[in-house]
């Protein structure tokens, strides 16, 4: 991804955000002493040591801040996989310009004002975007509205304009300062430090993103860094400015320990109410409010449920429930928080079992609510997907109270795979029920197709289908016959009700409405699945179609821009655009993919960019280190490698789909993957840039340039088009097939490349 790119073209060390490779700077020392002989202005090894160790420090506040922002906006913006995708385009692109104005940051070498003050910036520049965003999201936009992809991209473009471009700026600055003290001789804490980069960078990560800290506390730790840094480089020569510093940190500390930031922004985000608690877990972001009697349960900005609202509960219960002669046991996947259980307890079952993967969610349940309070309920703090594949149980009806699938990990509770599983654990006349849109008289094109999805991908496993139209539509779904006579079966088993009743409900009318909304289905719908999420993608097309946007213009631009880039430019430059593209989008594929097979993307994003970093620098090391004399037949070699990886990942994930690993192993199986294909795309980079010939500045403009590109398009298309239209199976098809052609064209034309030996 865009923060773990190292070129190292002629002895330029070109970096985007993050990992920069240290041990290539001392080769970038070595050109600037050959280009700008006297320039140094940092002849003691000491200097030099501050020096090495503030871009350290970069490095760290780089990576660290991307993975608190990233969280950050997935928080904001209802925890949907899509806006991964635009902030990191938006990060990619705007870096990649930071770094493009860093070239002008010669005349500035080693001053310690400049240093200092890009410290001072990047120590900041986080605590305000995160304040910003918080604050500005309801003044700019109308509460409770979700945003379309344009808000989208433009308002979190405008918050990471200023630290992604002085961060990319910083490493363009600090890579042009002079870290030797003899000439042409690189000093050893520059190499001490390209040992242990990697070591120290995944400490301060697993540090700041830490569950135990909240966001300001872990921002607090970067600025506690960077300002320390800042006070060692100004303290000798620049009273002033570290005493400024000095202050900095004193008003940073007082304020992140005393007036609790975190909380009061927060409290931007929703208005009108009072905010009770707020919790941070593995899983995303957990809010709880107070309007008058009512409490309001919000996971990632989203309302997942509020207490008295008696008719949603009703709904979610009695459609379904009312239709088993007798049911004694429960499964309930969400739903917990609304007083579901208190429905499902007025037929006397022997027992409710209600899935949360989040265990903070069930413990917010049972400090403000009465929900869980009943003998029977057994609460599992486990994934509905996996407790079904464990279970011995049996059950007579199953309950699968969520939102719609708007995430990938939502998603995944709609599926063919999901159903079949479900059926397995049922009782004979088992029940299940799943509910979709708020209904209406007249359903749009997309939201027609998301319900016939629906209906269809149900149909595959049960005989029965039944779509109750309420304040959503209700799909019951048995291989047994099913009766929508709600109101004379509840009138018939006596159960006391405030709104599922005879009264509340005209069953000629509702039989109508449910007639009327089968008859308008599409009969050749395409079935929802794990790695072919079409509810997802049609849930955005819906998403988007009621905020009067469209998909098409985005495809036909991104499908513009990568023509022109393919039109434009040489075999080689294509390759390093192929490589940005297939960096990005296999690692998009990989964070989706593990969202959907287990459903807590909130916890592994930081892992992730960990391994796809420590493997591009590997990658990009072990060229600088073996490969020096690798030219284009080893760069081919390794853009075929790239394909081979997408094809083994289409074939693989399914694989893992099947399987019933442990966490550990979980997380090992896709760091490992993702180490791999890092490492990979990071020696494409290297051995290219030892290829390219011409001027340092022309050859680092096309390769950065290409690389950019095709990083920005990769992680965009990918995450809100690709894998919700074509499903991650053919994506990873695509990309590696993308390789491939990518090796075919550098074949055709090879004679064009002579190998260039060394660096």
């Amino acid at each position: 991804m865009e923060g773990c790119r190292t070129l190292c073209i002629r002895g330029l060390s070109l970096r985007r955000k993050a990992p920069r490779s240290v041990a290539a700077m001392a080769v970038h020392a070595e050109q600037g002493q050959r280009d700008y002989p006297g320039k140094s202005h940092l002849p003691s090894s000491e200097s030099a040591a501050l020096l090495v160790a503030a871009l350290a420090a970069v490095g760290a506040t780089s990576i660290s801040a991307q993975i608190v922002l990233l969280k950050e906006f997935l928080s904001v913006f209802y925890g949907n996989e899509l806006i991964i995708g635009i902030v990191l385009a938006n990060w990619m692109i705007l870096t990649g310009l930071g770094s493009f104005l860093g070239k002008f940051s010669e005349r500035h070498v080693s001053r310690p004002v400049t240093i200092t003050l890009v410290l001072i910036g990047l120590a900041l520049l986080p605590m305000i975007t995160v304040s910003l965003l918080r604050i500005l999201r309801n003044i700019v936009f109308l509460p409770g509205i979700i945003l379309g992809i344009n808000q989208s991209l433009f308002y979190s473009l405008a918050l990471l304009t200023p630290f992604c471009l002085l961060s990319g700026f910083s490493f363009a600055f600090f890579c042009s300062q002079p870290v030797t003290a003899e000439r042409g001789k690189p000093h050893r804490l520059v190499l001490l430090l390209g040992i242990s980069r990697e070591r120290s960078w995944r400490h301060s990560i697993h540090t700041v993103a830490s569950p135990r800290l909240d966001t300001f506390q872990a921002l607090a730790l970067l600025l506690l860094l960077d300002l320390s840094l800042a006070i060692l480089v100004t303290h000798g020569n620049h009273h002033r400015l570290a005493a400024v510093c000095g202050a900095l940190l004193i008003a940073a500390a007082l304020i992140v320990g005393i007036a609790d930031p975190d909380s009061r922004t927060r409290r931007f985000l929703f208005p009108g109410q009072e905010l009770v608690t707020f919790k941070d877990t593995p899983y995303g972001n957990l809010t709880v409010t107070r309007q008058g009697d009512q409490m309001n349960f919000f996971e990632n900005t989203v309302l997942m449920a509020s207490t008295n609202d008696i008719t949603a509960a009703e709904e979610g219960v009695h459609y379904t429930m009312v239709q088993h002669p007798k049911p004694h046991r429960v499964l309930l996947v969400g739903g917990g928080i609304s007083g579901t259980p208190q429905e499902i307890i007025k037929y006397d079952v022997t027992s409710i079992d209600y899935t949360e993967i989040n265990p903070w969610i069930t413990d917010l349940t049972r400090t403000f609510t009465q929900s869980l309070t009943d003998q029977r309920i057994r609460i599992i703090s486990d994934d509905a997907r996996r407790h079904v594949r464990r279970t011995t149980t049996r059950y007579d009806v199953a309950l699968i109270n969520l939102p719609d699938p708007e995430t990938a990990h939502l998603n995944r509770y709609f599926t063919v795979e999901f159903f079949r599983e479900l059926k397995q654990v049922l009782s004979d006349g088992g029940i299940i029920s799943i509910s979709l849109l708020p209904t209406t008289e007249y359903q749009g094109p997309e939201a027609r197709l998301l319900t016939s999805s629906l209906h269809a991908t149900l149909k595959q496993i049960f005989a029965n289908v039944v779509i109750v139209p309420g304040w959503r539509n209700y799909f019951l779904a048995s291989d047994t016959p099913l009766d929508i006579h709600i109101g004379r079966l509840i009138k018939q088993k006596g159960i006391d009700t405030l709104y599922v009743n005879q009264y509340y409900l005209n069953d000629r009318m509702l039989e109508e409405r449910s007639r009327a909304t089968t008859a308008a289905l599409d009969p050749a719908a395409t079935l929802n699945t794990d790695f072919a999420p079409v509810c997802y993608f049609q849930q955005l097309d819906y998403w988007l179609s009621s905020l009067g946007a469209s998909s098409g213009p985005w495809i036909l631009l991104t499908l513009a821009a990568l023509l022109m880039t393919l039109w434009k430019f040489n075999p080689l430059g294509l390759g390093i655009f192929t490589a940005g593209l297939c960096a990005s989008s296999l690692e998009m594929i990989l964070l989706i993919a593990f969202q959907t097979l287990y459903g807590s993307l909130y916890q592994m994003t930081g892992i992730v960019i960990t391994s796809f970093m420590t493997g591009l620098a590997a990658g990009s090391w072990s060229i600088k280190r073996f490969g020096k004399q690798a030219g284009i037949d080893s760069f081919i070699t390794l853009q075929l490698m790239v394909a081979t990886a997408g094809m083994i990942l289409a074939v693989a994930l399914p694989r893992l789909q099947l399987a019933d690993f442990a966490p550990f192993t979980v997380h090992l199986t896709f760091t490992s993957m993702t180490f791999t294909i890092a490492a990979l795309i990071g020696m494409e980079f290297a051995v290219a840039s030892q290829i390219k010939t011409g001027p340092v500045a022309a050859v680092a403009g096309e390769l950065y340039g290409l690389d950019l590109a095709g990083s920005a398009i990769g992680a965009l298309i990918v995450t809100v088009y690709a894998i919700p239209l074509l499903g991650i199976k053919n994506v990873s098809v695509l990309v590696g097939g993308i390789s491939a052609l990518s090796a075919g064209i550098c074949v055709i034309n090879r004679g064009r490349y002579q190998i260039r030996v060394g660096v």
